[in-house]
């Protein structure tokens, strides 16, 4: 679900329910509040509303939903990529654990 530079933004909840939906895990209303050049506070609260959001929070979301539906600026699939040492849940665990035996 993406929205092109003509549509409207609807209501700030509805824009966060888009925002929440495109960018799963990531804070995107960090981003959001960069890209618009207002604070955090300001987005959230206009996020919070049923009234449509300020242009500058309107654009600069229309702007992030667009760069994420192009296939270029996406980050790689890694579905099939083995994973490192660094994309595992224990990588804090010290290296000298090895596998257990059974005695």
């Amino acid at each position: 679900m993406t929205m092109r530079q003509n549509e409207s933004a609807g209501t700030g909840q509805e824009l966060a329910l888009k925002m929440a939906k495109q960018f799963p895990g990531h804070d995107w209303v960090a981003e959001l509040a960069a890209h618009s050049g207002k604070s955090r506070d300001f987005v959230e609260w206009h996020l919070q509303q049923e009234m449509p959001p300020p242009a500058e929070i309107a654009s600069a979301a229309v702007a992030m939903l667009a760069a994420a539906s192009r296939p270029d600026e996406r980050e790689p699939d890694r579905s099939g990529a083995l994973l490192t040492e660094d994309d595992l849940p224990f990588s804090g665990l010290p290296g000298n654990l090895g596998k257990l035996h059974r005695d």
